[in-house]
């Protein structure tokens, strides 16, 4: 009887840490504040996972040009609420924004998204993708037809002149204003569809922290890049396939005793070997544990 009731019980602990697995996945306020916490830990690439790729490069344009000038904005979700718009599910958030810079809040205000207790109220939209669902992001209103990322070549060897910085022009005309700059080591969001084939758009931040489009000429020095974030490999795995890895994984370490005693008496290479499968083995089963921590908890372990 004992046994039937302890079987019962681990059979009903099983099946609720898989609901609370799939609601923590499902919720779609969860994924704000799943944003909102890798936003505040400086994790951008891994922020990036919970937004719509569409929106990628507003994201990449808010972090590069507001959120360089404001190293020490922290933000907490303190009110959200789930609304249904046209049919179109979505959360209405309000979020407090501490430490903030002036030029942050002069950038929030010129798009009318911050009160003066530095609240940002935003309605940010569910958007489903063949990788779940992800959250809008409208912090730039960057809008194009073929949005990339932009940089000069640091190869120039075969080019006839070699380039340290490109003008960002007011209009496509080399007589036009000059309102920025794009030196060798930093990257721009470029729209590269223009109907004149020497210019491409871009998108910049002026003195009055506005968004304002620009132009560059195209050179042969520019490059560009479709991809604006890079996801580690832990940082792309979903909750289901991290844990079954952890499982998977799991498995070695009980025998890592006999695997250990059999690689040490392979001599040097053998040793080698072992130390080599011991950090490995560390560093995955760390990786996997902060992916499934912080995904069913918000518990953040340092990278």
């Amino acid at each position: 009887m004992n046994h039937f009731k302890k079987t019962k019980l681990l059979k009903e602990i099983a099946l609720g840490f898989c609901l609370f697995c799939i609601c923590s996945c499902g919720n779609d306020g969860r994924l704000v504040k799943k944003f909102v916490e890798r936003m505040n830990d400086k994790e951008i690439n891994a922020a990036s996972k919970y937004v719509y790729p569409g929106d990628h490069a507003n994201l990449y344009f808010f972090n590069e040009e507001v959120l360089s000038k404001t190293p020490n904005l922290l933000m907490k979700i303190v009110d959200k609420k789930d609304v249904t718009i046209d049919g179109q599910k979505g959360i209405v958030v309000k979020i407090e924004c501490k430490n903030v810079s002036r030029f942050f809040v002069n950038y929030m205000q010129n798009l009318n998204m911050i009160d003066g207790n530095n609240c940002i109220a935003d309605t940010i939209f569910i958007k489903e993708t063949r990788d779940g669902n992800k959250i809008t992001f409208d912090w730039a209103k960057i809008q194009g037809e073929n949005l990339y990322l932009a940089n000069i070549r640091e190869n120039q060897e075969q080019l006839q002149h070699k380039i340290s910085s490109l003008n960002i022009r007011a209009g496509e005309s080399e007589n036009s204003d000059i309102i920025g700059n794009l030196p060798m080591n930093k990257k721009i969001v470029i729209d590269e569809y223009s109907e004149n084939p020497d210019w491409v758009q871009c998108f910049t931040i002026d003195h009055t922290c506005r968004i304002v489009q620009g132009h560059i000429k195209k050179s042969p020095a520019l490059v560009k890049n479709s991809l604006f974030f890079n996801l580690g490999i832990f940082d792309g795995l979903s909750l289901l396939v991290a844990m079954i890895i952890l499982v998977v994984i799991a498995f070695p370490v009980f025998y890592i005793g006999s695997i250990v005693r059999s690689l040490m008496g392979r001599g040097c290479i053998g040793v080698i070997v072992c130390v080599a499968l011991i950090f490995g083995l560390i560093y995955v089963l760390y990786q996997l544990l902060e992916n499934i921590l912080f995904e069913l908890f918000l518990i953040n372990l340092p990278y």
